[in-house]
């Protein structure tokens, strides 16, 4: 399959992961007021993070696919 996830793409990809990721678990450690959901949130946030970080490595993202975008410069 060729790659349709680039540079700055991958770029926005990595920071959004990683927030994502620190959000997470801000929410596990400090989500007190949510209760229940607490959970949920942390789980959704992870889950998140773990598509951002797994579209990168890949370089390959199927919402571009279906959208018709290509970040990629010369498909390299």
């Amino acid at each position: 399959m060729e790659p349709n996830v680039g540079g700055t793409d991958r770029t926005v990809r990595v920071v959004l992961g990683a927030l994502a990721l620190l959000s997470s678990m801000a929410v596990v450690v400090y989500g007190g007021g949510l209760g229940g959901r607490r959970i949920v949130v942390a789980a959704v946030t992870l889950l998140v993070a773990a598509v951002m970080f797994a579209t990168v490595g890949a370089r390959r993202c199927p919402i571009n696919a279906v959208l018709g975008r290509n970040t990629c410069r010369n498909g390299t």
